[in-house]
């Protein structure tokens, strides 16, 4: 007698498992390559599927439900085990196949613009693009290389710079890197709003108006002020959101003042939208920055080198952009 499995939607599992890991639509969408609404539409059937209800849809903030963080946990797991799998099965049909991970929001606003550069010069490798904010291990998990953020072990940073709560990679036995970029936190808000509640001229004034929150860099409010030896009042007017990108799209939106890196801020399209508060005010480079990340296992593959010197120049026209 045949059992027939009882299995979800496979296309709605990866719209969930997308969806929950970034706690945003939108993201999902941009990591899928798939619209938005595609992206609501396949959760929606899942949920229908399962008679459960996944995610608190709350304004601009996704929330996983206990039954979808159960969820999301198996998911990722399975998810995972199956694309470790697969890419150890084509790698071994290809020599001209890479894999990066990067954090989201850069990936986004900086690597995925500039790819096609990549491709127009090197059509016969091809990049796979994975985005993920948890620890790395790059000797079981399957990349070549990846952009991280954060500080380099040894490495003295002054005592009042904005800490940067990520690891670069979990086990850095055979683990190279290469300086990107500085990682320097820019208060930022929508010319609407300056419109509205007038100039801000102090770190005071600034405190009077909402507060953007990124959950992935849950103290940066806090060391900012402390690094402008400014006491922190952080217990009310604060918007919570899960990623910088979020971030953007809330201050663009008028919602409040937002703490991003300046070069996420460069790539933003909403830019021209987006001022500086207090301009005049000196900023600080975060405890860490943007690395490039490769196993000694892979440097020596002429894809994942070629990839490599061409990242390394684009960070170079990235740094001369950023004043």
């Amino acid at each position: 007698m045949t059992v027939r499995r009882q299995l979800p939607p496979l296309p709605a599992i990866r719209c969930f498992e997308a969806s929950a890991r970034h706690l945003s639509f939108t993201l999902a969408a941009d990591e899928l390559c798939v619209t938005q609404g595609a992206i609501s539409q396949q959760v929606r059937k899942l949920e229908d599927y399962l008679g459960k209800t996944l995610f608190l849809r709350k304004t601009r903030q996704l929330e996983l439900t206990e039954t979808g963080l159960e969820y999301y946990t198996v998911c990722r797991y399975l998810l995972e085990d199956l694309e470790k799998t697969t890419q150890r099965i084509m790698q071994k049909n290809t020599t001209n196949t890479l894999t990066i991970q990067t954090m989201p929001t850069i990936s986004v606003l900086w690597l995925m613009p500039r790819l096609a550069d990549f491709a127009t010069q090197h059509p016969s490798i091809e990049v796979r693009v994975v985005s993920d904010i948890r620890s790395l291990n790059m000797s079981t998990d399957g990349i070549d290389l990846a952009i991280r953020v954060g500080k380099l072990p040894g490495q003295h940073y002054p005592a009042l710079a904005p800490t940067i709560d990520l690891d670069l990679v979990s086990h850095w036995n055979g683990v190279q890197s290469d300086y990107l970029f500085r990682d320097r936190l820019v208060p930022i808000m929508a010319r609407e709003l300056y419109e509205r509640v007038g100039p801000i001229r102090s770190i005071a004034e600034l405190q009077k108006v909402p507060l953007i929150q990124n959950s992935t860099r849950a103290n940066a409010w806090r060391d900012w002020f402390r690094a402008h030896q400014a006491n922190a009042n952080l217990e009310h007017q604060q918007i919570e959101c899960g990623h910088f990108y979020i971030a953007l799209q809330l201050a663009q939106s008028g919602q409040g003042v937002a703490l991003v890196p300046d070069v996420l801020l460069q790539g933003y399209p909403g830019q021209k939208e987006l001022i500086q508060a207090l301009p005049d005010l000196a900023l600080q480079n975060s405890a860490g920055a943007y690395y490039l990340l490769a196993h000694d296992n892979s440097l020596p593959r002429p894809a994942v080198s070629t990839f490599r010197d061409w990242l390394l120049g684009q960070a170079e026209i990235t740094r001369n952009a950023l004043v």
